[in-house]
């Protein structure tokens, strides 16, 4: 019988030590890296059918991107993405830029022992729907905030003022301050002031994304 390969691509060895081992208990070979650069080597040198990336790899090239690069040079790759946000954009992609057949799951699915054997079946049949495409359905409110403006929260998340904001993209003080007030209103956040909406609003984005490097 043919065993199937998997690379399993996660920065945190606990969380990698976990996957992986639940991954050999269901009959697949596996391989780790814990980088993106070990991944690209791996993938290159051995036979894998699919790549389980976690999407926050630290510093260098995310999982999104590693992914992506993936995808292109070995398009037979299986992939399956998991990640503790729901919301790609935060790391500067959209939907329709991740593979239409590439699994997409929240870490707290992995509670379900099957969820993610699951999910690789139906990438390695091209057959991935909704219910494993957790960026397809997001519930939280910052789903209608533009990239742009998510990019805002996040520098404002890690304690850059209007002015610095301003001094990093190159615009006026009063474009930023536009952007914030329009990212507080397309998230939905009703506060008596400013100054406490931007609070709500960094709270959002920090719950979503979690606190940005």
């Amino acid at each position: 019988m043919y065993e199937r390969s998997v690379l399993v691509v996660e920065d945190e060895p606990f969380i990698r030590g976990l996957v992986s081992d639940k991954l050999k208990s269901d009959g697949f070979k596996v391989e780790v890296a814990a980088s993106a650069a070990e991944a690209r080597k791996i993938a290159d040198t051995k036979d894998i059918d699919i790549v389980v990336l976690d999407i926050d790899l630290g510093a260098g090239p995310n999982g999104l991107d590693l992914g992506l690069a993936l995808h292109k040079m070995h398009p037979e790759l299986a992939l399956v993405f998991l990640t503790h946000v729901p919301e790609p954009r935060i790391f500067g992609l959209d939907v329709k830029s991740i593979p239409k057949n590439a699994a997409y799951l929240l870490k707290e699915r992995l509670s379900d022992p099957n969820v993610l054997n699951d999910a690789i079946e139906a990438a390695l049949r091209d057959r991935v729907g909704p219910e494993f495409r957790d960026d397809l359905k997001p519930s939280h409110p910052l789903v209608n905030v533009s990239r742009i403006q998510l990019d805002v929260l996040r520098m404002i998340a890690k304690g850059m003022s209007n002015q610095q904001i301003a001094d990093a993209r190159g615009t006026s003080l009063r474009a930023v301050e536009n952007l914030v007030n329009r990212a507080i209103s397309a998230a939905g956040i009703d506060a008596e002031s400013k100054t406490s909406a931007r609070v709500i609003a960094v709270r959002e984005f920090i719950r979503v994304a979690g606190l940005p490097e």
